[in-house]
């Protein structure tokens, strides 16, 4: 049977490889290590160093050029001149994901696959944030899984991740979470259970006791078919959109991105598979 729903945008690999997730996260990290003030204090010091090396007069052009060259090119990009990153990656218009069959095989109607999500955690509640003992080692072992899940992604279940910083709990050193999606309780069991994980859990066992500063979490949830949806306007794909999971079309490979414009796609209920796109209608607005 042929799925009646459209690839988004018809045609559109969306093969573009991803960023350099790690430098990212670790700069982000770094960021929220310290307060605002700290950074503000961290910058006056320089600040005032320069005025010890160089003559007074020129103490404040390094700051003075560099918001000068930040202030124009926010406005060039503004105006359109110049590329803005911001927009990188986001692909215009309604769009949902959904997920193909493990042989790459296109949806036949929404959400007739199982997802499992699971949600890890840590943060360091050590004076020195992430430079507390341990928490380096625990960052490099989840993204070792992470690397390692998606080398075997064709065979292991694995639909991909999304990264983030809890920023609602605390005012810095907040946790760093990961958001992972599998295709099944099963598959994650599998992970969980292989000698990858089995050995950052043996080596976190043994030092727990002394490492109190260190904290860790995990949340699971499996979603069965017909009960998870998800919608994207003007969106970067992120989340299970950012799936590592492909579409095999006569051999080319795609992001399992549909158009949410047209049919039973346009509504909530249409996107779990429990309505046609009508059920909006009556209220004349924007059926999300």
């Amino acid at each position: 049977m042929k799925s009646t729903m459209q690839l988004f945008p018809p045609g559109a690999s969306f093969t573009r490889p991803r960023a350099n997730v790690g430098s990212i996260a670790a700069l982000n990290v770094l960021r929220d290590n310290f307060s605002l003030f700290t950074w503000l204090a961290i910058g006056a010091f320089f600040q005032g160093l320069s005025t010890l090396i160089l003559p007074p007069r020129y103490a404040l052009l390094p700051t003075v050029g560099y918001l000068t060259y930040r202030l124009l090119h926010t406005g060039l990009m503004y105006l359109g001149l110049v590329r803005n990153p911001s927009m990188d990656d986001v692909v215009m218009g309604k769009y949902t994901a959904q997920i193909p069959g493990r042989d790459g095989s296109p949806a036949q109607k929404p959400s007739e696959q199982d997802i499992t999500v699971i949600i890890l955690a840590a943060r360091s509640n050590h004076p020195f944030g992430f430079l507390a003992p341990g928490y380096a080692k625990i960052q490099s072992d989840i993204g070792a899984m992470i690397a390692e899940l998606n080398r075997e992604a064709d065979k292991n279940g694995y639909l991909g991740e999304s990264s983030w910083i809890s920023l609602t709990e605390k005012e810095t050193s907040n946790q760093v979470m990961v958001l992972c999606y599998f295709r099944s309780v099963e598959d994650l069991h599998a992970f969980a259970h292989g000698p990858r994980h089995r050995k950052a859990w043996d080596w976190w066992n043994k030092i727990t006791k002394d490492h109190p500063h260190l904290s860790i979490m995990h949340e699971v949830y499996h979603a069965p078919k017909g009960h998870w949806e998800n919608i994207y306007v003007n969106n970067h794909p992120t989340g299970i959109a950012n799936t590592v999971a492909r579409v095999n079309i006569d051999g080319q490979k795609m992001r399992p991105l549909y158009a949410a414009n047209m049919g039973g796609l346009r509504t909530h209920l249409g996107r779990l598979g429990r309505g046609d796109g009508a059920e909006n209608e009556a209220y004349g607005a924007a059926p999300y």
